[in-house]
């Protein structure tokens, strides 16, 4: 009985989990969607600002924070582990309505792209780029990536296979093709308002601040394997060197 709860929970978190992807493409897109970034009423300018990027910052604490090993062994003590991911998944769905329900527009554009053509070539980059992130995670295996997997191994009585590491696909060209799509996708815009771009530079910091500890536990977790696969591999742009993620000392702090 609970080896079937668990995949029947584990199921509708990862339904709910795509369809809350599904609605943040929207949003940001400001199409298609009840609510859109540029949506509702503007408020004071740097009040919206602040409440804005603290939004931001918030939903990339819970997935910093909720990914930390530490974190992990602890809170595997009160959610059983074959539904440990799946739960991220139902606050990264209750965290991200928060963030779209509580968002301010703030009206004022930066840029306006008015060429047809030139619009749609940015809505495919866009789309395109969903597309990558989405690829990305069946690098770790997409099912086991969103909570099913762990659930379904569970109700076959079936041991969780351990992880492995390996650099395939698009983790041979970045590290970290996910995080480069969490900084591009909110750029490619044919309208750019002071709140998208209050998101954007959000986003973009939040990102190069948080990889590089997040580094530092991969490379505590899988040590020089990880600390060859960064010598050779860029942090997010295929064949450049990272400069903005610089090498650590082979003790790297230790932060997600």
């Amino acid at each position: 009985m609970k080896r079937t709860m668990f995949l029947a929970y584990s199921a509708v978190a990862y339904v709910l989990g795509l369809a809350s992807l599904v609605y943040l493409m929207g949003f940001l897109a400001n199409v298609g969607v009840p609510k859109g970034i540029n949506d509702g009423t503007a408020g004071p300018l740097w009040l919206s600002i602040i409440i804005n990027a603290l939004l931001v910052w918030l939903f990339g604490l819970h997935h910093s924070v909720t990914a930390r090993a530490s974190f992990k062994r602890w809170w595997t003590r009160i959610v059983p582990r074959p539904i440990e991911r799946a739960t991220y998944l139902y606050m990264t769905v209750a965290l991200t309505g928060l963030v779209i329900y509580f968002w301010r527009p703030i009206p004022g554009t930066i840029w306006q792209v008015d060429s047809s053509l030139a619009a749609g070539l940015i809505l495919t980059a866009y789309l395109a780029t969903w597309g990558m992130m989405f690829a990305s995670t069946f690098h770790f295996g997409h099912f086991s990536f969103f909570g099913l997997s762990q659930a379904l191994d569970r109700f076959r009585n079936r041991p969780e296979a351990p992880a492995a590491f390996a650099a395939r696909y698009l983790y041979a060209l970045a590290r970290h093709p996910i995080s480069l799509g969490w900084m591009l996708m909110p750029w490619l815009t044919p309208q750019m308002t002071i709140g998208h771009l209050v998101w954007a530079v959000s986003v973009t910091v939040y990102v190069l601040v948080a990889t590089k500890y997040e580094e530092g536990d991969l490379v505590q977790e899988l040590g020089d394997d990880y600390r060859r696969y960064r010598d050779e591999v860029p942090a997010f742009i295929p064949g450049t060197k990272s400069i903005l993620l610089p090498r650590t000392a082979s003790s790297p702090d230790n932060h997600d």
